[in-house]
Parts: structure tokens; C-alpha cells; sequence
């Protein structure tokens, strides 16, 4: 007996064969299952050349599913999952079609088409246009070597020339219409790629004429020029006399600067210019810069510093120092001991020479330094350190200095160093804002190369480590590289970032480091970095609401980022002017006397590091007007230059003191001031920075 479940089935087949025998029920269908569903269809993919595209697809169905994908209707060769990924595309798979059958126990389902798009990358220059200087009717060239490119247009100063659409452009014959910037923009079929600015110069144009100069009796005063062009440039100097209108050349007086002789009130009225002669053989005559000499007590110069010496163990060398100045000098050595940063007084060495004792010239005093203090009443002035090299010590006579290049041009740097043994040398390099130093591979002569540059170096800092295999290695001064036009700097307007309690720039460009308020901290910083070769600064600060005494005055840095500055570098609150612990060299414009402070108010140079602050201050003028005074308000215009490492400080057009000084190659400018118990409101206003490169 048939249970009902049976019957029920025995009734369906009878009736399905009855159908089938009628010819209903449609086409017959290869099973009783569904076909596969595809739920999500694969996507068109874009790509650049030389890069993979993956295509994926979903679907359901009577399990197992299999997949075949298919390009341009042709099945490939394991591509089974549901997933392909193509290999590296080419320019001739573009617009391809993929599309993939997913099968399973029912039957197969087709995707829709999936389009491939290939596009080329962007075009990429590998080498900049560089800057050129030609000569009148000279021929010029400016190239781009580019990647993925397929076709070029240069620009002059911002506007396309008509038919330069090659990869260079060239110049039959410059003239001074032809001088600008010239760009070029690299196209294909992704885009447009433009190249930085290539500056062409034709014939040379003095940029900075030399500058008039007040200075007291007793000094000197040192004047210079700036040109662009044809370099290299040779100059002469000439003076003429008071009362006469004729030039006279000075002997030796052949560089871009001339620092006079000790001048007396007789030289009041002298003036000075320079001839410059370019690499075409053009001669151009700067305009005439006065010297006025007036009657004044100001702090000693130093003409000749005490300089380092190789030296045997247990002689006795002698180091010396000329300075002048208003009577009476006075004079204090300093050692400091190798491996040290800091210098301690010598008993007993108060003249102008000092000859070093036999017990401090045994091995352990290689690279002891020496420096001189020469005060009077009214300053002082401090030599660079002078280092002895004792016995096999090594002693570098040759300093690298700063390469300033033409972006793709090549850069070198050299050190002359001498020791009884054999030398051997590493250089060393820190990317640009960087602290960390490292070895550049294969760099072990005394000199090193760079064969090629770009914009992206400038500011690298370089130093090489000497070294002969026996005493303890000298790490040489820094010396940095500069690639194309030198970053200039703003206004007080925009541009700079204020630090602590300074307050943005107002609408007539004048910025306030510090309130009259307790415990302020303010500062303001250029966010690029400069170079120091040849730099020109002006600028006023004013003061009021002062207490009595007033606050803590106010600074300007030269922060060096190869020891440690950065753009968010900051004295403490209550001292240090907002200057003290920022690496590199500060001028100092002091109104309230600290503890180991000289007499205020003075303006001074020294450097920015903690151990360092006042440890000495190279230069000090303390006979100087008032900075600030309760119940008034105090201004004063400053004039800071900085050319090929001599400095001159001028206040309110009269000089206050010129030397030496080893500024950063490569630095940030701050400006800043404090407060603490007591007050002052700081403000700072008509900046004017001029920076170029040294012209020798």
C-alpha cells in the first residue's frame, strides 16, 4: 500500500508526462536548478601605464561556482577565480574588455563588460632649466629633459613664445630684452607638468651700490658691492679725498668688500667707489658711499686676530692680537681646553701677546683654542678662537666655504689641512633644516664634488672630518650650498610666524614681540632659510610703557639648523631677550642687567646657546642711548650687514662696532623679546632684508 507522500509523487510524474506528451511546459532546461546570479558586475578600471588592474566579480548560484574571465573575448589562460588581476599595462591595452562566465551545476551566466582605460603618468622632469648669465649678443640655451613627455612650451615671464616647443630653447643673440624668467611646461595625454623658473641674465647690473657710513674715530669702515651677471667679476676700488671730486686707486683694494684703515677725523668727507669688470669685459662704476668720521668713544676693533699654529710638544708659541681703539686697551686671554666649548680666563695674561707655557703644549692640549678679549670703557671685542695643533695634531688652514650654483650645476667643497702623518678625510652632509649628519659615500678626499644639483639642495650643510690616524679627528667648519635664485625675505606684512606671545602684523606692517605685561616670551621667525654670505637687514624697534628699570630688551638671530634651530625655536620667559638656547650667532640689544650682565644698555654679538650666551660676546658697544625709559616712548633704527663673515652694526646711522664673526652658513631669522618682573612693550617695524651671493 502506497503511503500518501507516494501517491502524491506517482501523481506529479503522471502529470509531468502527460505534459511533456502535449508539448507544454516550454524548452526543456539542462537541470532542475537555478542559473548563476551575478550581484555585483565587474567595474571599469583606469591605470596608468605600467601599473595592474584588478577586476572582480560576485555572484550566487547551485554551488560549486567556477569562473573563466575573458579579454577581448578570448578566454585567459588561468584566470579561474573571481578575481583577475592583469599584468603590467601598456599603452596598447587601452579601452580592453573584460568580462567573465560564472558557471555552476545549472548552467553558465555572462558579466557585462568591464572596460580598461590606460593613460599615461604625468610627465616628470629630471632636470631642471638652469639659470644662465651671457653677454650682450651672446647666444643662450635653456634645455629640460623630461619623461613621458610629448610636447614642450617655454614661457618668458609667464607668457608662451610663439614656436619654442621643443625640449630646448635657444637664443641667437640675447640682448637685454631677453633677460627674465623662463619656464617650459611638459605635456602628454595626462596633463602638464611646468618646470621652476630658469633666470636669464644678459650683461651684469650692479645689485647694491655701497652705502654711506657714519663711524667715531678709531674705527674702520667697510664698504661693498653686490652685482649680477656676467661673473666671475673683478673690482677696484678708489677713494677720493675730501675736497677733491678726483678718484684714486687703492693698492690691494681688489675684492667685491674694502674695510679702511683705522680712520681719524681727517678722513671726514672721504668718499668711495669700485669698478667692476665682467666676464665680457663691461666696466661698471657704482655710485659713491661717504664716510663720515666724527668725534666719538666707541669699543676697540681688532685688526689682526691671534691665528692657530702647529706647534711641538713642550715649545712655548707665542699668540698675538692688534686692536685699536679709544685709550685705554686692555687685554684678557682665554684657553679652551680641547674638547670643550667654553673658555676660562689665563691668570696673568693681560697684554696683547701671550706665549703659551711648555706644560700646556704636552699631547693632551691638541686642539686646545685661544681667544683674546680687548675692552676699554666704552666695549669690547673678542677674537675667534685660535687652535694649536700640538705634535702630530692636525691643524686645517683652509675652511670649506659656501658654493653658490646654477640649478644642474656641479658643487665643490675643499679643506687644506696639515699634520706630520698621513691624512685621511670623510665628508659629511645634513639635508636642508636638518640636524642629523651623515657620511657621503665614497667622499674621503680633500675635496668632494657634487656632480649635479637641484633646487631641493639648497641649504644642505657640509663639514668634513679629518682625521691621520693617531690623535683624535677635527671636524672642519660648516659650509652649505645654495642652487639657483637665494629665497628672499618678506616684509613685516605676511610671511612671518609669530612664537609665544607675539601678536600678528598689524595693518601698518609693525609686529609686537612682548606686551607690558609680566613674564611675556614673544618672537616672530622667517619659515625659509637664508643665506648669511652677503645679508643686509634694517629695521626699527620701539619701546613704552616701560617699568623702571625696564624689561629685558630685545634680539635678532641667526639660528643654525645643523646644531639644532628650528622655525619653532624659543628663548625662556624673564631672560635671555627671547633668544637664549637657540643655536647660532644672536645680536643682543640689552636694557636690564642680569646677573654676570655688563653695564646696560648695550648692544652686543655672541651666540645663542645656553652654555655659550655672553661666554663671550664677540663684539659689546655699551655707550649707546637709552633702549628703553619709563613714561616714554624709545625708537631706534638698526642697520645690521653681514658680508663674507664681517659684520657691521649701525644705530641710527652711526656705527657701532665692526669685526669678525662666523655666522651660520645657513640660517633662520628671529626676532624676539621678553619680560619678566619687569615691563616693556617691544615692537619691531620697517624691516627691509637684502640677501645675496658673495661676489669674489
Amino acid at each position: 500500500m502506497l503511503r500518501s507522500g507516494g501517491i502524491q509523487l506517482l501523481a506529479a510524474t503522471l502529470a509531468l508526462l502527460v505534459m511533456t506528451a502535449c508539448g507544454g511546459g516550454g524548452k526543456s532546461t539542462p537541470s532542475s536548478g537555478q542559473l548563476p546570479t551575478i550581484t555585483q558586475q565587474p567595474a571599469n578600471q583606469t591605470v596608468t601605464v605600467g601599473q595592474t588592474a584588478t577586476f572582480n566579480v560576485t555572484a550566487t548560484g547551485t554551488g560549486p561556482l567556477t569562473y573563466q574571465w575573458f579579454g577581448s573575448g578570448t578566454a585567459i589562460a588561468g584566470a579561474t577565480s573571481s578575481t583577475y588581476t592583469t599584468p603590467a599595462t601598456a599603452v596598447g591595452n587601452n579601452n580592453s574588455q573584460f568580462t567573465v562566465t560564472v558557471t555552476d551545476t545549472a548552467g553558465s551566466t555572462k558579466s557585462n563588460p568591464a572596460t580598461l582605460t590606460v593613460i599615461l603618468s604625468l610627465p616628470v622632469i629630471t632636470m631642471q632649466p638652469a639659470s644662465v648669465n651671457v653677454c650682450n649678443n651672446a647666444s643662450a640655451t635653456l634645455s629640460v629633459t623630461a619623461t613621458n613627455a610629448t610636447s614642450y612650451q617655454w614661457s618668458f615671464n609667464g607668457s608662451p613664445i610663439a614656436g619654442a616647443t621643443s625640449s630646448s630653447y635657444f637664443i641667437a643673440s640675447a640682448t637685454t630684452i631677453d633677460a627674465g624668467s623662463y619656464t617650459v611646461t611638459v605635456t602628454n595625454a595626462s596633463g602638464s607638468v611646468t618646470s621652476q623658473a630658469a633666470t636669464v641674465l644678459v650683461g651684469t647690473s650692479i645689485t647694491s651700490n655701497p652705502a654711506s657710513l657714519s663711524i667715531a674715530q678709531g674705527q674702520t669702515a667697510a664698504f661693498s658691492v653686490a652685482a649680477a651677471g656676467g661673473a666671475p667679476f673683478s673690482y677696484q676700488w678708489y677713494a677720493i679725498a675730501p675736497g677733491s671730486t678726483t678718484g684714486v686707486t687703492i693698492a690691494g683694494a681688489t675684492l667685491s668688500t674694502y674695510t679702511t684703515p683705522v680712520e681719524g677725523i681727517s678722513s671726514n668727507g672721504s668718499q668711495y667707489y669700485v669698478t667692476l669688470t665682467d666676464t665680457c669685459g663691461k666696466v661698471l662704476t657704482s655710485t659713491s658711499a661717504t664716510l663720515t668720521v666724527t668725534l666719538g668713544n666707541v669699543p676697540p676693533t681688532i685688526i689682526t686676530p691671534p691665528v692657530g699654529q702647529t706647534a711641538s710638544i713642550g715649545s712655548t708659541p707665542t699668540l698675538s692680537v692688534t686692536a685699536v681703539g679709544p685709550p685705554t686697551l686692555t687685554y684678557q686671554w682665554y684657553r679652551i681646553p680641547a674638547g670643550s666649548i667654553t673658555g676660562t680666563a689665563i691668570s696673568g695674561a693681560t697684554a696683547a701677546s701671550y706665549t703659551v707655557p711648555a706644560t700646556n703644549t704636552t699631547v693632551s692640549n691638541d686642539q686646545d683654542g685661544y681667544y683674546v678679549i680687548v675692552s676699554n670703557s666704552y666695549g669690547q671685542a673678542a677674537s675667534q678662537p685660535a687652535i694649536l695643533a700640538i705634535g702630530t695634531g692636525i691643524q686645517i688652514t683652509q675652511q670649506p666655504v659656501t658654493v653658490y650654483v646654477s640649478a644642474g650645476g656641479s658643487a665643490t667643497f675643499s679643506v687644506t689641512a696639515t699634520s706630520t702623518l698621513p691624512l685621511n678625510y670623510q665628508w659629511f652632509e645634513a639635508a636642508p633644516g636638518s640636524s642629523s649628519f651623515s657620511a657621503i659615500s665614497g667622499a674621503t678626499g680633500a675635496t668632494y664634488t657634487q656632480a649635479s644639483t637641484a633646487t631641493t639642495d639648497s641649504g644642505s650643510v657640509f663639514h668634513v672630518v679629518v682625521s691621520n690616524g693617531s690623535t683624535a679627528s677635527v671636524t672642519s667648519s660648516s659650509a652649505s650650498i645654495f642652487v639657483g635664485a637665494l629665497t628672499s625675505i618678506g616684509s613685516l606684512c605676511s610671511g612671518w610666524l609669530p612664537l609665544g606671545n607675539a601678536l600678528p602684523a598689524s595693518s601698518s606692517c609693525t609686529i609686537q614681540l612682548s606686551a607690558a605685561t609680566n613674564n611675556q616670551v614673544g618672537g616672530i621667525v622667517w619659515p625659509n632659510l637664508i643665506s648669511t654670505g652677503n645679508l643686509q637687514l634694517s629695521f626699527t624697534f620701539t619701546t613704552n610703557d616701560s617699568t623702571s628699570p625696564p624689561a629685558d630688551g630685545f634680539a635678532m638671530t641667526l639660528g643654525d639648523p645643523s646644531l639644532g634651530a628650528t622655525i619653532t625655536k624659543i628663548g625662556s620667559v624673564g631672560s635671555g631677550l627671547g633668544a637664549d638656547g637657540i643655536p647660532g650667532v644672536v645680536f643682543v640689544f640689552d636694557d636690564y642687567r642680569d646677573v654676570n650682565d655688563p653695564p646696560v644698555p648695550y648692544i652686543a654679538v655672541g651666540r645663542g646657546e645656553t652654555a655659550l650666551w655672553q661666554s663671550p660676546y664677540f663684539n659689546l658697544n655699551g655707550n649707546i642711548p637709552p633702549l628703553a625709559t619709563a613714561g616714554t616712548t624709545v625708537s631706534h633704527a638698526y642697520v645690521v650687514s653681514i658680508v663674507q663673515g664681517k659684520i657691521t652694526v649701525t644705530m641710527d646711522g652711526l656705527q657701532l662696532f665692526s669685526g669678525s664673526v662666523a655666522v651660520p652658513p645657513v640660517a633662520y631669522l628671529y626676532f624676539s623679546a621678553s619680560t619678566g618682573n619687569f615691563n616693556e612693550q617691544t615692537v619691531i617695524s620697517n624691516l627691509s632684508v637684502t640677501v645675496t651671493a658673495p661676489s669674489n
